[in-house]
């Protein structure tokens, strides 16, 4: 839409125009401006406008302190439900003094109307930024997630659930990026939504929980849910679900599975990913149990990107190691409720370059494989790399092998940018999905490779690569083989490609289950190729 004043492109969210200055909400609230409000702030600017109250930017008349002034107009005060909920909010931030909150500074009335005098932050909101970049980096993303967990995690501490997370509240400030959470209490009384042009509704209901379109009670869980759309909104452009009208949406939050970003073709951490499904989960049960244990997998993953590693890992653990020996440890899959021994590696992680030089403070790679019907979870925890590897491969098809260790009893053999552990954790979460279909079936078998080796594209039509010699004739378009070592070892040969690294890995697993764990059980194959045929 344009300025209908100098004709300048302007979003649907903006009060004002950012060229002119001319009024595109309700004149209404323009013209408090130079009221004194409370005694001692003055109407200095119109910050934003809802369906119940007007927010303006407001000065301190003897100090000149910035604030950001909540104004309930006396036509919603006379409403005794509106005036109690607004209450609420101001109870509410007055119990809460975190600084990823805004401040409560003052409450009161002025002339019939309620006023809240809260901390102003200098930037714009997440909404904002969404809608203007079209969509975020997952790190970007995910640093203000992580912000508005740590306020959720201390909210809910104390009784307090927001009810109405949505990007629209959620503050970044422009000078650190920093996220506050704004708009307690009031939320869940909030029906009224922004309308497109076209008529398409995009307020509060894109963000709801099935159970708050159920009207059922809610609790923590419920934010985690609406923050999960929000992510997912960041991430990919477009909120989970979409539709012409309010019953549609709704409709789709109780009964239709969102998409995952990777189908849309966005590309992030699987951990981040996996994440952002898990809180989008139709069951409260199947959520997260609390924000930490949502802000610890996207901190984690975060740590990753600040490294320059796309991780690809399946995560439903619920709390991390933090404190392990400078060693990397890979549970198993387990029984329900416990995990595996740590086994560690029996040779060197790693020996590559450093990106950074890194305190003792560990970085950690998660993967869960599958959380429901008793599927457990893997771990990788990683400090310190160990230098000097040698590997049992040291020229794959013309291709140095730089990095290996062995993961339980998987050996990893990397020529190429992909990290051992990261194989070895997209493995663990293949075999254990794919274990979790053929449980459903009543069908067990053990995991099938001891070997994979990771060889950039070339290798997979040099001769030496072979036992035999010779090159499969479509060695040109392979991202995988399964096939047997010299000394009868399950090898699997795996392209050097981190954004195909999900689904090959997929495939390469479910061929080698057929291949090597079933025998003349044709049972299991079916299994397989039924796994390979899922969308992941």
């Amino acid at each position: 839409m344009n300025c209908p004043s100098c004709g300048t492109e302007v979003l649907e969210i903006d009060v004002k125009c950012g060229n002119c200055g001319h009024a595109l909400g309700a004149s209404g609230a323009h013209r408090m401006l130079g009221q004194v409000m409370l005694g001692q702030y003055e109407l200095v600017d119109v910050l934003g406008q809802g369906g119940m109250s007007v927010v303006f930017k407001g000065k301190h008349k003897m100090t000149n302190q910035e604030v950001a002034l909540k104004i309930l107009p006396p036509e919603l005060a006379a409403h005794s439900q509106v005036k109690s909920r607004f209450l609420e909010e101001a109870k509410a931030l007055a119990a809460l003094d975190h600084p990823n909150i805004v401040h409560l500074y003052n409450f009161g009335q002025e002339n019939g109307f309620f006023v809240l005098a809260m901390q102003y932050v200098q930037g714009a909101t997440w909404e904002r930024m969404i809608i203007e970049n079209k969509r975020q980096d997952w790190v970007s993303a995910c640093k203000i997630t992580i912000d508005v967990l740590r306020a959720l995690e201390y909210a809910h501490g104390r009784g307090v659930v927001h009810r109405d997370m949505k990007p629209s509240n959620v503050l970044v400030r422009s000078h650190d990026s920093m996220a506050t959470v704004m708009d307690f209490g009031i939320a869940k009384m909030t029906t009224s939504t922004k309308l497109t042009a076209t008529g398409q509704t995009m307020g509060t209901v894109r963000y709801m929980s099935p159970e708050q379109v159920r009207g059922q009670e809610v609790d923590l869980r419920t934010d985690l849910y609406s923050l999960g759309a929000t992510l997912y909104e960041a991430l990919t452009g477009d909120t989970p679900f979409d539709g012409n009208t309010h019953f549609e949406i709704m409709t789709k939050h109780l009964s239709e599975p969102p998409k995952r970003p990777s189908m849309r073709g966005i590309e992030v951490p699987l951990a981040v990913e996996d994440a952002v499904m898990r809180s989008l989960a139709k069951k409260p049960e199947d959520r997260f149990a609390n924000a930490r244990d949502m802000r610890k997998i996207l901190e984690a993953a975060v740590r990753e990107g600040d490294l320059g590693i796309m991780s690809t890992q399946r995560v439903s653990v619920a709390e991390l190691h933090e404190s392990t020996p400078p060693t990397t440890r890979l549970a198993t899959a387990t029984p329900a409720g416990s995990l595996a021994d740590v086994l560690e590696p029996t040779g060197a992680v790693e020996a590559l370059p450093r990106l950074r030089k890194r305190s003792a403070l560990p970085w950690i790679l998660l993967a869960g494989i599958v959380a429901g019907g008793g599927a457990a979870a893997a771990v990788l925890v990683m400090k310190k790399k160990a230098a000097g590897y040698r590997p049992k491969y040291p020229d794959v098809g013309g291709a140095k092998v730089t990095a290996g260790g062995k993961f339980d009893n998987l050996l990893v053999e990397t020529a190429g940018a992909l990290r051992p552990n990261e194989v070895a954790l997209a493995y663990n979460s293949s075999l254990g999905r794919l274990q979790e279909l053929a449980k459903a079936k009543s069908l067990a078998f053990p995991p099938p490779l001891d070997e994979i080796v990771v060889i950039p594209r070339k290798s997979f039509c040099t001769g030496t690569t072979y036992l035999d010699g010779n090159p499969p004739a479509d060695c040109e378009t392979l991202t995988f083989y399964v096939t047997y070592g010299a000394r009868e070892e399950r090898r699997m040969l795996l392209i050097d490609d981190r954004a195909q690294l999900p689904t090959v890995m997929d495939l390469g697993v479910a061929e080698a289950v057929c291949l090597f764990g079933s025998g003349t059980r044709s049972d299991v194959c079916q299994v397989a190729e039924e796994f390979r045929k899922k969308p992941r």
